[in-house]
């Protein structure tokens, strides 16, 4: 599942949305356990100091919310680093630079 674009899991349910994170840290190898991988995970990405991080899993993010960190997720997925995050909703102008995993694809 190692891609150049950030996975996003795309859910408006805050609870759904972060299982579903927890279930694709899993399925890329980061945990052995949804138990784990809650673990590993962040509220947001401003919680992993991007400047050092060797992946970003994080349970909610607004793509729009800061240009400038989405620019830095953006170039860590474009260097092979696995950056997963949680959207209520996925606005038509990310949409080519990420994949969307939807709660009946998890």
């Amino acid at each position: 599942m190692k891609q150049n674009k950030i996975t996003v899991a795309v859910c408006p349910d805050d609870k759904r949305r972060t299982e579903m994170v927890r279930r694709i840290a899993v399925q890329m190898g980061f945990a052995r356990t949804l138990t784990d991988a809650a673990k590993i995970i962040r509220p947001t990405p401003h919680d992993f100091d991007l400047s050092t991080a060797y992946f970003v899993l994080a349970d909610t993010y607004n793509l729009s919310e800061s240009p400038i960190t989405t620019q830095r997720l953006f170039e860590l997925a474009a260097r092979g680093l696995a950056v997963v995050v949680g959207v209520k909703r996925l606005l038509p102008a990310f949409e080519p630079f990420c994949t969307a995993v939807y709660p009946e694809g998890v």
